[in-house]
């Protein structure tokens, strides 16, 4: 048995470690699996008169654990209006039964939910039908949406589209949106607005002022309607992306019909510019400005928030990422939806950095990425920079055939798709990698898909939210004539990567004696911190190599390490033993002292090595005396 135990402890030693290594790769594997990002339908939309229907965008996790968000359309029909008012509503989120609370009304509200620090949100949009009123008698207004409230705050005389930002100040981004609005059409179309942290309202830099005539019809780089905007604290820079007019500059290096056209720029603004701009009411020198790259509709999209649309930003460490609508004209120099649109990045430092990460290939076989089934169509809405360091979106439509009504021919159309942008690990992001994890489906789970939002990390899961516009009353939905529902709100979980022990905890020794210093050693991936336990204890490193100990009882000493996940996953143990043996002390002896006629009995006194060195020439002496004192026998 006891020759048994340190093969056993052998065999541990080797399998602990393996067991270790296979972990993380059997959670990354499992990540892959399609199955992992399927849907929960949190709420379907009842539809006017009840509840509201047509999410425009996606609700958003406040600090009070509830999700909010607006729609399209509202909880009862407006006198004198076309449709109803759209609601501002609440939903909880714990429990299997998901309580739905309206919490008042809002007309067209047109931008996703922007959280402030007080654990509130700001959204943009119109006002409600004044009682007896018209749409079209409807204000602009900025809504905050706080401990279950709405509360409607004045804006300035244009209705805001696209994202907006909000700055470690609380001073909120905002433009019109309207790209197709030439200066000399519209006066507030072409202007960053601030919403400042007083409620007052500011202008910071008029694109109009940077137009310049060539020819009829061409628009200077620089120009456009502000459609989506990011705040970096890190840079305390605004990054800004514009929409322009089509009918924009002609890059002749492209082509000169309507594909070549500039459609958008993205630009970034310092905090002193931004401040410049203020002072100067909305009047900044162009190089105060920074161009980062001019999008042409052929090659790169085209921002826009024309028609609610909504692109997408998201600042990714030193890169920017983002999403835009078509990328491609049909002859006649029309807008063509078929083309699905883009995913793009740029280093922020670096504008020639700007490359597509992936062209959508949408409803045509013609599309760009060539992919035997379609993989969306319109991106759509908020991105998110997931926990896992991925990209998360979604497109409003995605390959998926069906029937057109009047010809019964397969028509691409779908619900609509959820993506991961796999953010790669090269100088240069090349190796970015694009996924389609889930193709909805219209009648179970909704479709026309309105972007994501971030939520809480707990299990080594991270929870995604996002609305879908339409659908969702479980019905089957095979034509494109109608989708039954008035939308849905669902979650995705997101798998973290857990901690794991990529070495085990090792000893540099199996036995030693008590009072020995020996040394421990480990390594972990996505751990938080680390605490002994067992035969040590204190907090430890997460990774550590040669750490000393000292053996300090006889027998098994057993050293635990225990280590927490970074994502909220369960904590993960290694275990080692050393087994200490009591001091051999050195002989000593333990007789008497021997008298001189004692030729060295092992009782002497004093043993040694020394000791029998020093005896050995008075046995000699001693043994010479008698044999002189004997009479002769002669």
């Amino acid at each position: 048995m006891n020759s048994i135990q340190p093969a056993l402890r052998r065999v541990a030693r080797v399998a602990v470690p393996a067991l270790a290594l296979a972990l993380p790769l059997a959670h990354a594997v499992a990540q892959t699996l399609p199955a992992a990002f399927k849907p929960t339908v949190l709420h379907k939309f009842g539809g006017e008169n009840k509840g509201g229907a047509k999410p425009a965008v996606p609700p958003v996790l406040a600090t009070d654990g509830r999700l909010y968000g607006h729609t399209f359309l509202g909880a009862s029909p407006s006198a004198g209006a076309f449709w109803g008012q759209g609601t501002v509503y609440g939903l909880d989120t714990t429990g299997a039964n998901h309580r739905f609370e309206l919490l008042g009304s809002i007309y067209q509200g047109s931008t996703p939910l922007v959280p402030t620090a007080d654990g509130g949100f700001l959204v943009s949009g119109n006002g409600a039908v004044p009682p007896g009123g018209n749409f079209w008698e409807t204000a602009a207004v900025v809504f905050s949406i706080k401990d279950g409230k709405a509360v409607a705050l004045p804006a300035p005389n244009f209705k805001p589209l696209g994202s907006m930002a909000l700055d470690t100040a609380g001073n909120l981004y905002m433009g019109s949106g309207e790209s197709a609005s030439a200066c000399s059409v519209s006066t507030t179309a072409n202007i960053l607005w601030r919403m400042n942290a007083d409620r007052s309202y500011s202008k910071v830099v008029d694109f109009c002022q940077y137009e310049q005539q060539q020819g009829n019809k061409q628009l200077h780089p620089k120009g456009g309607a502000p459609v989506a905007s990011v705040w970096s604290s890190k840079d305390q820079a605004l990054y800004v992306l514009t929409g322009v007019s089509a009918d924009g500059v002609v890059d002749s290096a492209l082509t000169t019909d309507y594909q070549g056209r500039s459609v958008g720029t993205l630009v970034k603004l310092s905090k002193a510019a931004i401040e410049e701009g203020v002072t100067g009411k909305g009047s900044l020198d162009a190089s105060k400005v920074e161009l980062l790259h001019t999008f042409m509709r052929a090659r790169d999209g085209e921002p826009t928030a024309k028609g609610q649309r909504i692109v997408g930003m998201v600042e990714v460490g030193e890169w920017l990422y983002g999403t835009t609508q078509f990328n491609a004209p049909t002859a006649g120099n029309t807008m063509d939806n078929r083309y699905g649109g883009t995913i793009w990045r740029v280093k922020k430092s670096d504008p020639k950095s700007f490359a597509v990460v992936h062209y959508f290939r949408g409803s045509d076989t013609l599309a760009k990425d060539g992919t035997a089934q379609a993989d969306g169509s319109a991106p759509s809405g908020p991105l998110v920079l997931a926990a896992d360091g991925n990209i998360y979106g979604t497109t409003a439509t995605d390959g998926s055939t069906m029937n057109t009504p009047k010809s019964g021919l397969a028509t691409p159309y779908g619900a609509g798709t959820l993506y991961r942008i796999k953010v790669g690990a090269a100088a240069d992001h090349a190796d970015d990698n694009y996924e389609v994890l889930h193709r909805f489906d219209m009648g179970s789970e909704g479709g026309t898909l309105t972007g994501l939002s971030a939520g809480a990390v707990a299990g080594g899961v991270q929870k995604l939210y996002g609305a879908a516009n339409v659908g969702g009353d479980g019905q089957p939905v095979t034509t494109t004539t109608t989708a039954p529902g008035n939308g849905t709100i669902f979650s995705i979980d997101v798998p973290l990567p857990i901690a794991a022990f990529s070495q085990a905890l090792t000893a540099s020794v199996t036995t030693a004696a008590v009072g020995s210093t020996i040394e421990l050693s480990w390594a972990t991936s996505q751990a938080s911190s680390c605490s002994a336990s067992g035969a040590w204890s204190g907090a430890q490193q997460t990774s550590a190599s040669k750490v000393p100990v000292v053996l300090a009882a006889e027998g098994e000493n057993s050293y635990t390490l225990t280590c927490s996940s970074q994502n909220d996953g369960q904590p993960v143990s290694s275990k080692v033993s050393v087994q200490a043996t009591s001091v051999t002390k050195p002989d000593t002896g333990t007789g008497n002292t021997g008298n001189s006629g004692n030729s060295g009995s092992s009782n002497g006194g004093g043993g040694g090595p020394l000791s029998v060195l020093l005896l050995a020439p008075l046995a000699v002496l001693a043994w010479a005396r008698r044999r002189t004192s004997q009479p002769s026998q002669n």
